[in-house]
């Protein structure tokens, strides 16, 4: 009789969830309106925030905060192929002359998505040789492991341990002050790109090194300038430029630029990796970050050389009344459990 008892309190109680779970999400799925915003760059041109507002054949519309029309001439730089296809790009802008390999060339897009970071994976990371004997970036023979108090070098083809490799490496690292276990790995360890820059990292003390494979040899380097910073969120760049090596988030959620020469640029952008999605588009003249939530986004406009704050803009997302319950799985991560 006891057991028939709380068959029933549990089977009451697994309906109520159920109806918990399913009623608010076939109300959110009738009521709420699909939403979305318009691609919006920084304009060299313009000097301002555009947003493309109509895109129909070859014609196109972009508006500037101020409300003004604009044609795909306000951002020469993103549609340099189109407007030079028609002999419309111009000669110079700003002063300084362009060229259609030079805006290729400068051209960076970059993103990062929560769900990449809130996630767990496996302590393994895959080894380029950044130096090919062809040229050409290949798959990779080695992978790091990360251990508490070492990394180790493993040959993924036999999965035995590189010895005497992770020796040389283990002892360069602490000859650069780094401390065990690492903490932080960014790379991007695929041969679908034109070089490789191997790993940015950071140490028990949150002090950011390089970690690069060149000819068969981890080279290992470190970043003064970034010492006491906190840094918790790293991402490599590799941009066709060379004008950056990677992006740098401190404990204040501040971005820092990371130049390839070991300088550390301090930018306006705010920025929490874990609960925002980041979106990067650089140019010659000017980069246009946006992070953005289910809130809404925010934009700046920093120029390119020196990474200084030109402008900012913030668009809010219409407010919809959604109605609350009991759902298992989120957009900021990979995880199925019970929220509210």
């Amino acid at each position: 009789m006891l057991m028939k008892r709380y068959g029933q309190i549990f089977l009451i109680f697994s309906i109520a969830a159920l109806l918990f779970w399913v009623l608010p999400w076939l109300y959110n799925l009738i009521t709420l309106k699909p939403y979305s915003t318009p691609f919006t760059l920084y304009s060299c041109t313009v000097h301002d925030f555009t947003s493309l507002s109509r895109s129909e054949g070859r014609d196109m519309e972009f508006i500037d905060t101020k409300g003004n029309v604009h044609g795909d001439e306000a951002q020469p730089m993103f549609y340099a192929s189109v407007l030079a296809s028609r002999g419309a790009l111009p000669d110079s802008i700003e002063g300084r002359k362009v060229t259609l390999e030079e805006i290729e060339r400068n051209a960076v897009i970059a993103s990062c998505d929560p769900k990449d970071l809130n996630r767990t994976l496996p302590p393994v990371y895959l080894l380029l040789e950044s130096v090919p004997e062809r040229l050409e970036l290949k798959d990779p023979e080695d992978a790091m492991v990360s251990r508490k108090g070492s990394i180790d070098i493993i040959e993924m083809a036999s999965n035995t341990l590189r010895e005497e490799k992770t020796r040389l490496f283990n002892q360069a690292l602490k000859a650069e002050g780094f401390e065990y276990p690492a903490r932080f790995f960014a790379g991007k360890p695929s041969h679908r790109k034109s070089y490789d820059e191997g790993y940015l990292l950071t140490d028990a003390r949150d002090k950011v090194f390089q970690i690069k494979q060149v000819n068969d040899t981890i080279q290992v380097r470190h970043f003064p300038q970034a010492d006491g910073l906190g840094i918790h969120f790293m991402l490599i760049t590799e941009f066709e430029n060379h004008a950056t090596l990677g992006y740098l988030v401190d404990r204040e959620d501040r971005l820092h630029i990371l130049r390839p020469d070991g300088e550390v640029v301090k930018t306006e952008v705010f920025y929490h990796p874990h609960e925002e999605d980041l979106l990067v588009v650089g140019d010659m003249f000017y980069y246009t970050v946006k992070t953005s939530t289910d809130k809404g986004e925010h934009f700046w406009a920093l120029r390119s050389g020196d990474f200084s704050l030109v402008a900012t803009m913030d668009r809010p997302y219409p407010e919809e009344k959604s109605f609350p319950g009991l759902g298992f799985t989120s957009y900021n991560d990979a995880w199925v459990r019970p929220r509210l």
